[in-house]
């Protein structure tokens, strides 16, 4: 209440509070459209957005643009130049369309701002996760045990919340305390001299208190969507929920960002090294080489393409070079070698003619 403030009660002139009149809040006088905890998040969004296009703090001071179209919008960060990546299809006319995710910087700037990255499969990046989670997933149940009980233990933290009450009692007390004073300045019981320096007391009190309370309402506000967020990590965990293809809502429940490229553990730069960081604080790295998908063109082994080659025909059969006659049926190299067959082919031969004759009405 208070936004507006009457100037004239004839004219009904109203202006916009500012300051030059009280204003009152109230709190839950109403039953809301849309939960508390929608309209924080949907300020956290508002505020993220206003961050990348530079209209509110931003601590990298990049205007990036916020996007949730895909699973993987907003949770890519290049592990040489930290800018997000970009999703691009390659070859998107013909058979061998492939969707990656690039260096944003790479991709407007030049390959010289960051040469070290490439682009990556989008089937690696999902199949990564996929085996994260099963790691995850098939882990040491006191691990298991460990993490679901700290997870339980943050979920019971109370102790902002009685932080916070305990210094809303103490701003309520001040405030009994200014109107006592109030009231016995204006009723002459004390000077102006003890009035002032009472006044300026809860004054400092007051401003430090109110100081304090907004510092912890806002770091109430993260710890109730850090709560919230390890709520569904939990409740995921206990599930037992087996992973047979990508999911997109447990993936966004349970990771944080995926940093794409660095130095691997034999110090060399590896543009497909993935750094999946949870949630929860905890990451796994993995290799996206091991991830992406087979070539559709890639040539096949010359034993795979040609069995000729290969000498299976000679372990089918014991003499594999050997010719069989209807004759005999004896399986000799040649018919020469044969004695059952051999007079009938000399004879054969011998009545075959060495030459050819024409015809004596043909011959000239």
């Amino acid at each position: 209440m208070g936004k507006t403030f009457t100037v004239d009660p004839i004219s009904k002139r109203r202006l916009s509070n500012f300051g030059e009149e009280d204003k009152y809040y109230i709190k839950d006088n109403h039953e809301p459209i849309i939960s508390k905890e929608d309209f924080e998040k949907a300020q956290e969004i508002r505020l993220r957005r206003a961050g990348n296009k530079k209209t509110a703090a931003n601590v990298n001071g990049k205007r990036e643009r916020y996007s949730k179209m895909y699973a993987f919008s907003s949770m890519l960060e290049c592990g040489f130049c930290g800018s997000i990546l970009s999703r691009r299809s390659w070859h998107c006319r013909s058979d061998y369309r492939k969707v990656v995710w690039h260096c944003v910087t790479s991709i407007k700037k030049g390959k010289k701002f960051c040469k070290h990255s490439k682009g990556l499969e989008e089937l690696a990046i999902e199949g990564a996760f996929m085996e994260a989670y099963r790691k995850l997933y098939h882990s040491n149940e006191n691990l298991m045990t460990d993490l679901l009980e700290t997870i339980e233990s943050e979920l019971n933290d109370n102790s902002l919340n009685k932080e916070l009450k305990r210094i809303t009692n103490k701003l309520r007390t001040l405030l009994k305390k200014e109107e006592n004073l109030v009231n016995l300045r204006l009723e002459g019981k004390i000077s102006d001299t003890i009035y002032n320096e009472k006044y300026n007391e809860i004054s400092s009190e007051k401003e430090f208190l109110a100081e304090e309370k907004v510092n912890i309402e806002t770091t109430l506000k993260s710890e109730i969507d850090v709560k919230k967020r390890l709520t569904e990590f939990k409740h995921l965990l206990s599930s037992q929920k087996m992973l047979t293809e990508f999911d997109r809502a447990v993936f966004e429940s349970i990771v944080e960002k995926i940093i794409v490229g660095g130095v691997n553990s034999d110090g060399e730069i590896d543009p497909a090294m993935l750094t999946i960081i949870f949630k929860t604080g905890e990451t796994q790295n993995k290799d996206g080489k091991q991830f992406k998908s087979k070539r559709k063109n890639a040539k096949l082994e010359t034993d795979k393409l040609c069995p000729q080659n290969s000498d299976e025909d000679k372990k089918l059969y014991s003499q594999g070079t050997d010719y069989t006659y209807r004759s005999c049926g004896i399986i000799k190299k040649t018919q020469l070698d044969c004695p059952a067959c051999s007079p009938v082919f000399e004879q054969a031969t011998s009545k075959v003619p060495r030459t050819f004759e024409l015809p004596k009405r043909m011959a000239l």
